[in-house]
């Protein structure tokens, strides 16, 4: 009988664990699925342009205003202005399209103007754009005199856009005519100028 006892094994070698790596490859995921979710979440559809005729009062003036976007879509195309901007501008109720202009000339920066008509005053048409203009979210960065249009009113909003960019509104209002078989209040060219600002250099 062999009383001697059998060599035990070594112990296995501890070796490179593969847990902390899988741990890692975890984690990198559980982030991923967080900012996807993230992502989805915050992104909204882009609010859609408001096309209401419903006259509305404007704080501290007499005149109504309605929504501009119907009478703005012979200088809106392609998603600019975007539809936030066109939203934030109201004309006087009774308001009429005269002309449109695309002053962009391939500067690369979208710039274009509508002018209307109105039978109510300098006066009052200015009086509406700086209080409707506030109310509607533009930062009032200019008011008075118009540049380079002797007689002529201006009010000069910033807001930011839904495309990232900053934008400029500018309403300047003409003196009132009054022509022969005209309005007996006179009739009042204004014109709403939309531009993007550029990004600084």
């Amino acid at each position: 009988m062999n009383d001697e006892l059998e060599p035990q094994r070594p112990p296995a070698s501890g070796g490179i664990s593969m847990r902390p790596a899988m741990i890692v490859v975890g984690l990198a995921g559980l982030i991923l699925v967080l900012f996807v979710t993230i992502g989805i979440v915050s992104t909204r559809a882009p609010a859609a342009v408001k096309h209401s005729k419903t006259e509305v009062a404007v704080p501290g003036v007499s005149l109504r205003s309605v929504q501009a976007a119907t009478l703005l879509s012979p200088i809106a195309s392609g998603g600019e202005p975007p539809n936030n901007i066109l939203n934030a501008v109201d004309l006087p109720a009774g308001s009429a399209r005269v002309s449109h202009q695309n002053n962009t000339a391939g500067a690369g920066q979208y710039d274009a103007q509508v002018t209307f008509t109105s039978t109510d005053s300098q006066a009052a048409l200015i009086a509406f754009y700086a209080a409707d203009m506030k109310s509607q979210g533009w930062q009032i960065v200019d008011q008075g005199a118009a540049r380079n249009d002797p007689g002529a009113l201006e009010v000069l909003g910033k807001l930011a856009g839904s495309d990232g960019y900053y934008w400029e509104m500018g309403a300047t209002v003409n003196a009132t005519t009054f022509p022969a078989g005209g309005p007996p209040r006179g009739t009042t060219h204004f014109t709403v100028r939309l531009f993007q600002v550029p990004d600084p250099e």
